[in-house]
């Protein structure tokens, strides 16, 4: 449904502002209502960060929120900023998210607005009260996450790893729901349509959807990829809910052992362990130290009052801990050559009726000639922005060495921005405008705008029908994401600022107004 309102004033050298009873009226008609027309241009940028590297951004669906994750000098750091009509953003929250070492790249919103997800390559996942800015709950995964995106009925959302997984975690517990192996490398770009539809987008060059629907449960069950290193086969498992650790099965092993080291993160005292014994070891007789009452989980399996003894002599190289005779007393573990994976299910569990949560069932696939770097759906849930490259968006010594030199990325036909129909996966139109990888893609509202960045440090925005674009900026680093506010009126940038910082360095964070021709209010 479109209400024509009125058009652009302004004069012809520079993109107009929106007329004041457009604004009005979109305002009176909250969120799910958005500006849509053809892009004109940029304007009136509102810079929130000039001097620090900025990776993610995510808007609140009221538009009155953004947020972004960026690294500081200590720490990584999630801020939220507040809009207003007649005045400046103002900075709302600032918290640490996570530490220096691990990227937080993923952040979503929750459909209602309170809630804000955050997910980083340190397999944390945080959730946040939007408001205050208070953790609510956290839940590690056994792998770096790199993307995130709720469910549109806020139940569930789900996280895509740096291995290709899509995870289903409830809301707002984190608890384990469902997964799947989604792509056979990095998930760089999630998005739910408005029907719970799942698109996914990866560096193995696949875009994907899914079907979201309610299902049975495995239960006390678990699927784990597994890898074989120094003559044992090795899984996952998370330690006390603390840290994700590689264990060694070794089914001869007298005990469930841990490393000192994996015992500590696992926030283990282990000098004011008073429980010791003696064990036979490759390096002869050595006194161990016992914890008991542990909880080990593998996905949606839990094991809790655990023995563990912490012994490193007990633990082969490559490993931080091995899951000896007491462990298979307790579940039963089947192995999948063939699918690099092995099935965990607890021994004697009583029966009784599965559970039911979101599930996620493969609908369609698109193979595109290079990795997908990002996309992003439109509000209707009808078309998608993709960014594709070449290459891909990874962050290499010889990335760096080449633009250091001041090379120029050669012309390449898949670098470029995509609009693409959701449900077919069709493209109807290509931008090869980009030098290089393009990072980021965000669709406006409408579906008919597309806003992409890259490596080159610029910034595009494009309209269907034509191949010019309506507007270009120039960044002094690499363009990270960009995304267009739900309404339609802004679009926000994450970049990465050149390394010597002064007052004039370029925004790592910036909102711009995005004028129209002719705009109209849609729903």
């Amino acid at each position: 449904m479109l209400l024509l309102l009125a058009f652009l004033a302004g004069c012809a050298h520079a993109p107009p502002a929106l007329s004041p009873q457009l604004t009005r009226a979109l305002a009176a008609a909250g969120p799910g209502h958005f500006v849509t027309g053809e892009v004109a241009g940029l304007s009136r940028p509102a810079v929130l960060d000039r001097s620090d590297f900025t990776y993610a951004l995510a808007w609140a669906p009221g538009s009155a929120r953004v947020a972004f994750s960026h690294l500081a000098a200590q720490d990584f750091r999630l801020s939220q900023w507040a809009l207003g009509e007649d005045r400046a953003p103002q900075r709302a929250r600032e918290r640490s998210v996570g530490p220096v070492d691990f990227e937080v790249e993923g952040l979503a919103y929750a459909p209602d607005g309170r809630l804000l997800a955050a997910v980083g390559r340190d397999g944390q996942v945080h959730l946040y009260d939007a408001e205050s800015g208070e953790e609510r709950s956290r839940a590690l995964l056994d792998g770096p996450l790199v993307s995130v995106a709720f469910h549109p009925q806020g139940r569930a959302l789900v996280v895509g790893s740096a291995a290709g997984q899509l995870t289903v975690l409830e809301v707002p517990g984190l608890a384990f729901v469902d997964e799947v192996q989604g792509h056979a490398d990095e998930v760089r770009g999630l998005d739910f349509a408005p029907d719970g539809t799942l698109y996914s987008g990866g560096w193995d060059g696949h875009l994907r959807s899914w079907e979201a629907q309610e299902g049975a449960l495995e239960g006390a069950r678990a699927r784990l990829a597994f890898e074989r290193a120094g003559g044992y086969l090795q899984v996952r498992g998370v330690l006390q809910g603390r840290v994700s650790l590689p264990f060694a099965v070794d089914l001869r092993a007298p005990a469930l052992f841990v490393t000192a080291e994996a015992a500590g993160a696992a926030g283990l005292d282990v000098g004011a362990l008073a429980e010791t014994r003696v064990l036979p070891t490759p390096l002869g007789s050595t006194q161990v130290r016992v914890a008991r009452g542990l909880g080990l989980r593998f996905k949606g399996l839990r094991l809790e009052g655990l023995e563990v003894v912490v012994c490193d002599a007990c633990v082969p190289a490559g490993a931080q801990g091995v899951l000896g005779a007491p462990f298979a007393e307790r579940v039963e573990m089947q192995v999948d050559e063939a699918a690099r994976q092995v099935q965990l299910a607890l021994r004697g569990a009583p029966a009784q009726a599965p559970s039911r949560g979101l599930r996620l069932r493969a609908r369609g696939d698109v193979a595109l000639e290079g990795p997908v770097n990002d996309l992003s759906v439109d509000a209707r849930g009808e078309r998608l922005g993709v960014a594709l490259s070449a290459t891909r968006a990874q962050r290499t010594v010889e990335v760096y060495q080449r633009e250091r030199a001041g090379l120029v990325e050669p012309p390449d036909a898949r670098n470029a921005a995509l609009l693409v129909e959701a449900r077919s996966g069709r493209v109807l139109q290509r931008w090869a405008r980009h030098a290089g990888v393009v990072s980021t893609a965000g669709i406006s509202p409408d579906g008919r705008s597309v806003a992409s960045g890259g490596w080159d440090k610029r910034l595009f925005v494009f309209t269907e029908g034509a191949q010019a674009p309506r507007a270009e900026e120039t960044f002094g680093f690499s363009v990270r994401q960009v995304r267009f506010s739900p309404d339609g009126r802004r679009l926000g940038v994450a970049a990465w600022t050149p390394q010597t910082v002064t007052q004039e360095s370029d925004p790592a964070a910036v909102l711009y107004d995005v004028a129209y021709r002719a705009p109209a209010l849609a729903q």
